[in-house]
């Protein structure tokens, strides 16, 4: 003897329900664990502090790197510039802070040439055209480096989260790390105090 149609229909709709919520769950874990990955290639720029590890910290030896140079044929190496203060920063044209940290690190070059101020730019993981016209528009005349790959900024700097900016003393140690965009000249002073005296 079978079972009344509706009470068939009843245990039916009480299956798909169930089967759906294990759809659903297992979706939400893989896409939990895809976004939990130290291999996040979304190009979202999180808010918060997002850096890992204990790479590239305040008082190490900033990590040297030879990137291809956005602008020409050439290189850009870090440690070409040892024996000078270095305010190195990773942006990506698509960032708004980064945006409005470029003018303060221009004014910066200019008031500290006596000192012998570099700055170096790192593009990372942005579309190489787009961070050539963001230079261009922004007029920033300091090397930039290519990290089109993130390979440098991820797995030497621990970034994941633009802007950073590294200041780093003319021995090569890291002396500071700003982890969110500079927006004042006042942002700028104490780290760049560190490096210059």
């Amino acid at each position: 003897m079978s079972a009344p149609p509706d009470r068939r229909l009843h245990r039916r709709g009480w299956l798909i329900i169930v089967a759906g919520v294990v759809v659903v769950a297992s979706v939400a874990g893989i896409v939990a664990a895809l976004t939990a990955s130290d291999d996040d290639d979304t190009g979202i720029t999180p808010t918060r502090d997002v850096s890992v590890g204990d790479r590239a910290e305040i008082g190490d030896e900033a990590p040297d790197f030879e990137l291809p140079a956005l602008e020409g044929d050439g290189t850009v190496r870090l440690s070409d510039f040892r024996g000078r203060p270095v305010v190195l920063n990773f942006w990506a044209s698509y960032c708004k802070p980064c945006r409005d940290e470029f003018p303060l690190f221009k004014e910066a070059l200019r008031k500290h040439t006596d000192e012998d101020l570099a700055v170096v730019g790192v593009a990372f993981e942005d579309i190489p055209s787009d961070s050539r016209a963001f230079v261009r528009k922004l007029r920033a005349d300091w090397p930039n480096g290519v990290d089109e790959r993130g390979a440098v900024g991820r797995n030497d700097y621990g970034i994941r989260a633009l802007p950073q900016t590294f200041f780093i003393r003319r021995d090569g140690t890291i002396a500071d790390r700003f982890f969110a965009g500079l927006t004042s000249e006042a942002d700028l002073q104490e780290p760049l105090e560190k490096i210059l005296n």
